[in-house]
This record gives structure tokens, sequence and C-alpha cells, in this order.
């Protein structure tokens, strides 16, 4: 008789558990479902899975095979790729070499060669310290006793391929700074900053008041009333001198910049380089090139290295930089075949997946950053991949660099976490899809995966930042 009582307990225990389980999910798949049916995502898309990882199970689904355009959700697999591979200490190195020989005088017959990785923050201007990289290169070089270079400076990309930015990228994103691509030796980012001013009337042309002096813009931007939004966009080709600038400036703004991409940004580097040595007392007797044969023979100078890794991934994730993405993934493309692509970059991803034994069905990945629409992925492959990453040994560094930052728009869909609670959140955002996916940990140290995918919606950014978050809130009453 006790042991049939102990029977029955144990049954209405268990009972008890799903059927909280089962009242947690159906208050989350209840907002789900009146989402659904509101106006702004009604001819739209929305995909969720929530995976409980503890358990190894999934335990919410909606859409949850559906093809959807990931944007910057691509970020997490490049980056967890990354770890995997090249480890959270990892540096790209910018190599400074020198051809030829250096007589009694301290005269250099020869060229100055700087060879890149792929270091997406070489030179940068968003980091004050960097100013200073010309002057620890030309320490180098004065350090080997050069005062003149009878020759010239050579900026070398071989790493990667000359092609800058995918195929699939479209015109309206390429002019600009966040859509600059990348090469084997990026330079500030592969952008441009250009400062506009508004004209004394509406209507009037706005006024570009700093750029770039060897690169051509096209200005097409306008003055608008004062309550407009400042919104430039910048149109050109990627080895073409020349931008297109349309857009508003409202009314009375005195100084205002937005990053159009950098042509040619291995040339600029070597271009401002020579100019630099030569202002600082080292003549350069030739013109910078980026077109050149790599000698059989030279020396090194010096070696000048970038972040760890662990600060790219943070930079990429909390900024969306995406040419660290691309940096990153052509870096794995480099692993793979011996130099750094697209198609290699792609061919490193799927392996990866398999790898970690994750089937990407309905998964398509062609950059890494996500800005090509040729991109799709599934809520349940990114909650399944995240699941798989949580048990790697470099998760927890990987998790520490996921967030929003707090200047970002998206920063109004983090809901109030609970006391002993962690939401860890990547957002995706980009024209006509708003994706956000993570890590949501709960007061019982359980630890669930999660994709929330929108795409295809009729609704403004402040709407779709509010469904998301009322999902979110959901999520975090598991």
């Amino acid at each position: 008789m006790k042991y049939c009582k102990k029977l029955l307990l144990l049954f209405f225990v268990a009972c008890t558990g799903f059927a909280s389980v089962a009242q947690n999910t159906d208050r989350l798949d209840f907002v789900v479902r009146h989402i659904t049916r509101k106006p702004a995502v009604r001819h739209g898309s929305l995909a969720v899975c929530v995976h409980n990882i503890n358990k190894d199970s999934t335990i919410y689904t909606r859409n949850e095979e559906l093809a959807m355009l990931p944007g910057a959700v691509n970020k997490l697999f490049t980056t967890a790729a990354a770890y995997s591979r090249l480890g959270p200490k990892f540096t790209f190195e910018t190599y400074l070499y020198y051809t030829g020989s250096i007589d009694k005088q301290g005269t250099l017959n020869g060229d100055i060669i700087v060879t890149g990785s792929g270091d997406p923050f070489f030179c940068s201007s968003r980091f004050t310290y960097t100013d200073s990289t010309f002057h620890r290169l030309m320490g180098g070089i004065r350090k080997m006793g050069i005062k003149r270079i009878n020759g010239h400076i050579y900026a070398d990309t071989s790493l990667f391929e000359d092609e800058m930015m995918h195929p699939s990228w479209q015109w309206a994103d390429m002019g600009n700074g966040y859509a600059s691509g990348v090469c084997g030796l990026n330079y500030n980012e592969n952008s441009i900053d250009v400062h506009f001013r508004s004209g004394r009337r509406v209507g009037d042309p706005a006024t570009i008041t700093s750029s770039h002096p060897r690169v051509e813009f096209v200005n097409q931007v306008v003055t608008g009333p004062r309550d407009t939004i400042c919104d430039i966009r910048f149109y050109g080709s990627p080895y073409g001198n020349s931008r297109i600038c349309k857009g508003v400036v409202p009314l009375s703004t005195p100084d205002t910049h937005f990053r159009a991409s950098m042509p040619r940004p291995a040339l600029a580097m070597a271009n401002d380089f020579t100019h630099y040595l030569r202002n600082h007392g080292i003549t350069v007797s030739g013109e910078p090139s980026d077109h050149f044969t790599m000698p059989k023979q030279y020396k090194t100078v010096c070696i000048d290295t970038s972040f760890n890794l662990f600060t790219i991934t943070a930079l990429t994730m909390q900024t969306t930089s995406n040419i660290a993405a691309e940096s990153l993934f052509k870096m794995l493309g480099c692993l793979r075949d011996g130099h750094g692509g697209y198609a290699s970059g792609r061919k490193f991803m799927y392996d990866y997946f398999n790898e970690l034994d994750i089937n990407p069905s309905g998964v398509r990945v062609v950059d890494g950053s996500g800005i090509s629409r040729e991109n799709h992925v599934t809520a349940y492959f990114v909650a399944q991949f995240l699941d798989v990453v949580a048990r790697q040994p470099f998760f927890w560094d990987f998790v520490g660099t996921l967030g929003i930052s707090r200047k970002m728009p998206e920063y109004s869909i983090i809901p109030q976490v609970p006391e002993g609670c962690s939401l860890k959140i990547k957002t995706g955002n980009m024209s006509g899809v708003r994706n956000c996916v993570g890590y949501y940990t709960n007061a019982d140290d359980e630890m669930f995966s999660f994709a929330i995918l929108f795409n295809n919606f009729d609704a403004d950014d402040v709407t779709m930042n509010g469904l998301i978050r009322d999902i979110l809130e959901e999520i975090i009453r598991l």
C-alpha cells in the first residue's frame, strides 16, 4: 500500500511539473499568436524557437523550420567558429618588411612593404590610441637605421581575395561605411568620415565641410525642416573613386557626420603612410601602390598586432561591426584553403556545422556579417546552434561578448531581468528584418537558447522592438 502511495505521489509531482512547463509555454504561445494577428506582422513572417539546454529539449516552436533572413545573427556563426579554431587570444598581425639593402648613410635602396592579415581595426580612428599606429611603424623603420627610402611604400593585400564585398550585397548598402567590405590590408575600417552642415533654408543644398581629399563626393544632400530625422546614404562601387551622397540634414545643424565606404583602402593607407614618413623627416622617392609582386627576398622591420579575439568579438556583437565579422570569415576561409575568400569561408562554415553535428537544413551562409540577403537560417537551427555552442570549452568567453551597447537604438528591447537571472542577446536588423537571439538563465540555473525572427513586416522600428520585447518578457518567465 505504501509502495502504491509513493507511485501516486511521484505521478502527481511529475504531472505538476509538466503542467508548470505547459503553463509557461502556453503563455508564451498566447503572446506569439496574438502578435501574428497584429497588422504590423500579419503579412510578414515570425519564427520562434526556445530550447532548454539543461534538458536538451525544444520546449516551444512557431514556424521553426521557416527559412528567414538572419541579418547580423550570422555574426554568431562566424565568431563562434573563430573561437573554436583561433582561440580567444588570437590577434591579427600586420607586418612591415623591407627589400634591398641599407647603406651606411641610412638610405634604403629598396621598398617598404606593409603586409596585412585582415586586421579589421588597423589604424581605426574609432580608438584614440590607434592614432599612433603610423608612429609605431615609423619607429621600426628608424630602428633599422633607415633615414631615406629610395623606393616605394607598397600595400600587400594578397592574403585575401580582391573581391572586397560579396557579389550579392545590394547597391543601397555598399557605398556606406557599415558595408565597406574587407581586404587583406584594411585601413580605418575601410571607411571615411564625411561631415555635413545644413543650408540656410529648407530645400537648400547641405554643405560637405570635411571628407577625404582623394575621393570625389557628388553631394545631393538637402536641408530639411528642423524636426526631420538626419539621414544620409552613400552610393558607389568598391574600387570606384566617387561616392554619391543622398539624404536630408535638418535645418540649423552645424555639423554632423556619416561614414562612407573607402575606395581601395590599402592604397589609401600606402598614400597616407608615405605622406606621414615624409612629414616626419624620412624621404620616400617613389609613389605608393597596392599593385606589385611580392619579392622572393625581404626582411622584417616590425609586426603590429590587433586586439585579441575576445575584444574583436565584443566589438562585433555590441556595435554591429560588419568589417570585423567579414575579416574573421575570410580568415577562416584562409585556414581551410590557404587563401581568404567568400567561397572558402562558406565552405569552412559548413564544415564547422557538420563538425558540431548540426543539420544545416534550410540554412544558407554566404558572408560573415549577414549583410547579404542571400543568407537564410531557421529559428530551430539558430536555437540548436546556440545550444551546442553552450557546451564548448570557449563558451563562457564567447557569451561574455554578447549584448547591446546603450548607444544602439534597439537597446530598448531588453526587459527587466529578475534578480539572479541572466539574459544575453544578439540582434539582427536590416530592412524588413528584426531578429533577436541568445541565452536566458533563470533563477534555478536552467539555461535556454532562443531565436525570435521577424521578416517582411509593415511597421516601424519602435513598434517591432516593442513586439520583440513582449516575447522576451515571456521567455524570462520560463
